[in-house]
């Protein structure tokens, strides 16, 4: 039997075929569980919002050129008490201070470092990683975190598609184009991205 949306944490006597059923039909309940880490989208926003263990870790979008993180750091901390490191590979956010790190990851894709940066705003931690390759869609923010599904990554790439005819053509509007079938890589589509 399928246990209810809001059924007690954890995934213990369930069997595979159970865990498979949790995670399809109720994967807010699957990642409350522990059984899955997810990335789901938030209505109304290009942002990402990437769980584990039924907890948000943060929020991310991307653009042509850029990927932006969100966290929402803990009550009381402030800009001075962070320990950020943005590397050309890595992302390292923690408090100073404190040896354990909130985020110590791998960036999926390679980042300019001189061009990237963070701040807060509105009480939010904001992280921008500058793409050394432009016009590459990421899979996910961070490598080892649960990449987008199928459809997520073709709207992905028809946001940078668009971007990238918008930048290259400013006197037109592309906001409403659409793509049939499969939208190619903004990256190599026609030559690539000039910079």
């Amino acid at each position: 039997a399928r246990p209810p949306p809001g059924a007690p944490t954890g995934a213990g006597g369930l069997t595979e075929e159970q865990k498979a059923e949790l995670v399809a039909n109720h994967p807010e309940v699957a990642a409350k569980a522990g059984i899955v880490s997810q990335t789901k989208s938030v209505k109304g926003t290009k942002r990402k919002q990437y769980y584990h263990q039924g907890q948000l870790i943060y929020e991310w979008e991307q653009g042509l050129d850029e990927v932006n993180v969100y966290i929402q750091p803990p009550p009381g901390v402030t800009a001075q008490m962070l320990d950020i490191e943005i590397t050309a590979e890595r992302l390292v956010v923690g408090i100073k201070g404190n040896p354990e790190r909130f985020l110590n990851h791998a960036t999926w894709g390679r980042v300019k470092c001189s061009e990237s940066f963070w701040t807060i705003e509105d009480s939010e931690l904001h992280l921008t990683l500058t793409k050394l390759d432009k016009g590459t869609p990421w899979d996910a923010a961070l490598q080892g975190h649960e990449p987008l599904d199928p459809l997520a990554k073709q709207e992905i790439r028809g946001d940078i598609m668009r971007e990238r005819f918008q930048e290259e053509h400013p006197g037109f509007d592309f906001s409403n184009a659409t793509f049939n079938g499969n939208v190619p890589d903004a990256d190599k589509f026609m030559g690539g991205v000039s910079y």
